[in-house]
């Protein structure tokens, strides 16, 4: 038992850094996608959605052929991304809302809970989309993301016909956030 967790334990550890290291590789694949030219004449892809579909594939491959890996937890991250983009929204809200669980703590897992609220407006879910919004502000006042995520409920209350309560959200960033982008935003909004 001590020679096989001796020897088990250590090509364990090599095996999940191996997997890791691969797991990057094609990671990197679907980054390039990502950023690669659309050109319908001379490619690589002839359209968006087409580009989309492919860093979705990779990074969907990432997801499945390396689970378990840190890698595999930011890839599941870009999955939801592309679904997003193309429009597969009621996918993109179950990839992010796994990834906002598996990265919870960090300032992707924000954005993935961002990503979530992004989706269900998509999907012309505004009640539950508005509700999400509310606790991600009542639970994460330091996230980097707050104010984008107030700058969200704002215009979701105002889809709700509840502009007194957009009006009070704009005014906390305009407040909370002098000086900065997100107040000009802010400012921009009230003036509409």
């Amino acid at each position: 038992v001590v020679l096989l967790m001796a020897v088990g334990i250590p090509y364990y550890f090599h095996s999940q850094e191996k997997a890791n290291a691969d797991a990057q590789g094609v990671f990197s694949l679907g980054q390039y996608y990502q950023h690669a030219s659309v050109d319908p004449k001379n490619g690589p892809f002839k359209s968006e959605d087409e580009k989309n579909q492919q860093a979705l594939t990779t990074f969907q491959r990432v997801v499945n052929d390396f689970a378990g890996t840190p890698t595999a937890k930011l890839a599941r991250y870009f999955v939801a991304k592309d679904q997003l983009l193309l429009r597969q929204n009621t996918l993109a809200y179950s990839s992010f809302d796994l990834a906002s669980q598996e990265l919870k703590g960090t300032p992707l897992g924000d954005e993935a809970y961002l990503g979530k609220i992004v989706a269900l407006e998509a999907d012309n879910k505004l009640s539950q989309a508005t509700a999400f919004a509310e606790t991600f502000i009542k639970n994460s006042p330091q996230s980097a993301i707050y104010p984008e995520v107030v700058l969200n409920l704002s215009a979701l209350y105002l889809q709700n016909q509840q502009k007194d309560k957009a009006k009070d959200q704009l005014n906390s960033i305009i407040k909370g956030y002098p000086d900065t982008n997100w107040s000009k935003e802010a400012a921009e909004r009230m003036a509409v």
